[in-house]
C-alpha cells in the first residue's frame, strides 16, 4: 500500500489561481493538479524515475 503525506505551502495567491484554472478546466481538484504538477516537475529532471499513476 502506497504511504501518503500531507504537507501544507503557502503559495502567492497568483499561483494558486493559476493552479485553480487548471484544476477547473480539467474537471480536477486542486490537490490532483498538484501532484500532477509536482510529478511532472521531478520526472523532466529525473528525480523520480518511476511514472506515479494520478488519481
Amino acid at each position: 500500500m502506497k504511504k501518503e503525506t500531507i504537507i501544507t505551502v503557502r503559495l502567492p495567491s497568483e499561483i494558486k489561481d493559476a493552479i485553480q484554472s487548471l484544476a477547473d478546466s480539467d474537471e480536477r481538484t486542486i490537490g490532483w493538479m498538484v501532484r500532477k504538477l509536482l510529478t511532472e516537475a521531478l520526472e523532466a529532471r529525473d528525480l523520480l524515475k518511476t511514472k506515479l499513476k494520478n488519481k
